[in-house]
Parts: C-alpha cells; structure tokens; sequence
C-alpha cells in the first residue's frame, strides 16, 4: 500500500532527477572544451609579445604574485558563506562539502554562457551534497540577493570616485554607444518573448494538447515549485527573524569577495607599469565580466577578450594592452579553474576511495572476516 509521502516523493524525482545528472555531463564537456580554451589564450599571449620575453615586460613582478594569490579568494569566501547559512539551518554541510560544491559549479558553469555560477548547476551540487531541494534554493537566493546588494553598491562608489570617466569615454563615441542600446533591446526583446513563449506554452499544456503524461508532469513539477517557493518564503522569515548577524557577516565577506575578484585587473596593469587606477579598473572589469557572462560561448571566450581591450583601450598604453589582457585572462578566469578542478578531484578521491574499501570488504571471503585463532 503506497505511503502518505509516496506523492511528494515522485514530484521530488520529477524534477531532482535531470538536476542530478547535470553537473556529471557538464563536468565531462568543460575537462574537454576547457583546455583547447586556454591554448588559444596561451597562444594570444605569445603572439602580443611578439618575441619579447615576458619578464621584460613585467616591471612590477610581485604584484602578479599577488594577483595569482587573491584570485582564490572569491572560491574561499563563497565556501564559508554556504557554511554559516547552512550552519543557521541546521544542515550537516561543512567547509569540506560547500569547497565542494563550489569547486564543482566554477568547473561545471565555466562551459555555459554565464561562467560566475548558474543557478541550475549549483542547486544540483548542492542537492548531490544531500541538501534538500527547498533549502538549496534559499541558500541560493540568499548569496544571490547579498551579492546583488554589494555589486550595485560597489558599481556606485566606482562610479562616483572615479567622476563618471566610463561616461564620458562612452559619450565620445556614439556607434559604441548605438551598438549598447542595440544590445539591450535585443537582450530585452528576447526575454521579453521567452516569457510569452513559456506563458503560450503553459496554456497549451493545462489545456491537455500535449497529451496527458506531459499535463501529468507538469501538474507535479508545479506543485513542487508552489511548495519550494512557500518553502523559501519561510526561510527568509526565519532569517529575518533570528538571522540578522549571519546575514551581515555574510555580506561583509560577500564585499570582500568582490572587490579582490574584480582588482585582479588592475594589479595586472600595475605589474605592466600601468598607472594604477582602482576604482576605474575594477569598474571595467565588472562591465567585462558582465558582457562575457552574456557571450554563448564556453565561459565567455571571445567576449571577455573583446571586451577587456574595447574598454581598457582608451587607460592603457597599447604596447602594454593585449599582453596585460592575456595574463589577465589566464589568472583571472584559467588559474582559479584549474586549482577548483584539482580540488573537485581530491575531494571526490578520498569517498570514492573509501566506499571501494567497503566494498572489497563487504565481497570478501566470509573466512577472511572471521577473526583467526592466537598461535
């Protein structure tokens, strides 16, 4: 006779299903597309010395020490913020199982359009870290919304330091500007239409056109969505009831996070001897970051390289432009996802390991087991 959960148990395996599948298939496609990626960055960097040793180039070489060092940074903070929201739930995700999560959704997402972390992706680790569907949910929602709130208002403190340079760059060139407003009414009309489409589509389906299991599917993945929204809703009432310290350290790390993440930029200029200029630069490279997350290409290739000299062109001298973008590149996007992969891969070593232990044991003779007699 079926249980009372037996309903919820199914409209879980409707949707947790395809989630659990998803970073195994991302993870294979970024070990392969992810390589052949970085060569061709390599090889940009080879072509714009054009000959020229690379530490002659460098005048400032501690400072890409530096930048190599902080750029793991963000891979920390993100880790330990998991951890205290977790932590104030009540769930058993320690440092070692958030590393992990994040480690593999920088591998995984680093292969999808926008390579700082797809929701999608991070919810399925963080349910194949055995977090329930609903609370992965509001620990996302809860990074998202303290990461919304410092980037807006780092945005409007470059903005202001710097005097509204970036405005005035893009005042005096009026195709640049032409081709922005293009962009996002194209972005807007495509979001725009996507909701019509999905809005078409759900009328279809409640009306039974698509067949019975399709408006059976779709009736149950709608009742686990009506009850993890109801379920996050809950969560955040319960943060911002008994939650308000989490909450500010959370976003005091989150601030912390971004302003290393978005300074690499810089201090690669400054190792070029570019003059440094903080609030510019970490400005720019929030705008390039932002235009690569929208580039379909794995990780934003192409566009995180046009971007960079489009917006850095008019600060940096150009001798110093497209070998600074390159080193940039490598550290910024390269180095962190090569030590996230090796990390991904110790963690999944030692479990793997050890439920190989069990399993010889538990197919071992049944003699071998028996304790053997003293001589």
């Amino acid at each position: 006779m079926p249980s009372e959960d037996q309903p919820l148990i199914e409209e879980r395996a409707v949707v947790d299903a395809p989630l659990s599948a998803l970073p195994r298939r991302t993870l294979t496609i970024a070990l392969w597309v992810l390589p052949f990626v970085a060569l061709a960055n390599v090889g940009a960097l080879v072509w714009s010395l054009g000959g020229v040793n690379l530490s002659y180039r460098i005048v400032e070489p501690h400072l890409i020490m530096l930048a190599m060092a902080l750029i793991f940074v963000p891979m920390l903070t993100n880790s330990v913020r998991l951890v205290l929201w977790s932590r104030f739930f009540g769930l058993d995700l320690g440092f070692r199982r958030a590393l992990k999560v994040t480690t593999g959704t920088m591998v995984a997402n680093s292969v999808t359009p926008s390579a700082t972390g797809g929701m999608p992706i991070k919810l399925a680790f963080l349910i194949g870290a055995g977090v329930e569907t609903r609370r992965a949910l509001a620990l996302i929602s809860f990074q998202t919304v303290e990461d919304a709130l410092v980037l807006f208002s780092l945005v409007g403190i470059t903005l202001g330091v710097t005097g509204f340079a970036l405005f005035d760059f893009l005042g005096q060139d009026p195709e640049l500007v032409a081709r922005f407003d293009t962009t996002v009414r194209s972005i807007s009309m495509v979001v725009v239409w996507t909701l019509v489409g999905l809005a078409v589509l759900g009328l279809v389906v409640a009306a039974g056109l698509l067949g019975g299991r399709v408006r059976t599917f779709a009736s149950k993945a709608s009742r686990a969505v009506k009850r993890w929204v109801a379920g996050v809703l809950g969560d955040w009432g319960e943060a911002a009831r008994r939650g308000k310290w989490v909450a500010v350290v959370n976003v005091m790390l989150a601030l912390f996070q971004w302003c290393v993440r978005f300074s690499i930029a810089g201090l690669v200029l400054a190792a070029f001897g570019v003059e440094w200029r903080p609030a510019l630069y970490w400005l720019l490279q929030y705008l390039v970051q932002s235009i690569s997350s929208i580039v379909p290409t794995p990780g934003g290739a192409g566009g995180a390289e046009a971007g960079f000299l489009l917006l850095f062109a008019p600060f940096v001298d150009p001798d110093a432009l497209v070998p600074a973008m390159s080193t940039w590149r490598l550290i910024f996007f390269f180095l962190p996802l090569t030590g996230a992969a090796l990390i991904f891969f110790l963690l999944n070593r030692k479990p793997r390991a050890a439920a190989d232990a069990v399993a010889s044991a538990a197919n071992a003779p049944e003699t071998a087991r028996l304790p053997q007699p003293a001589e």
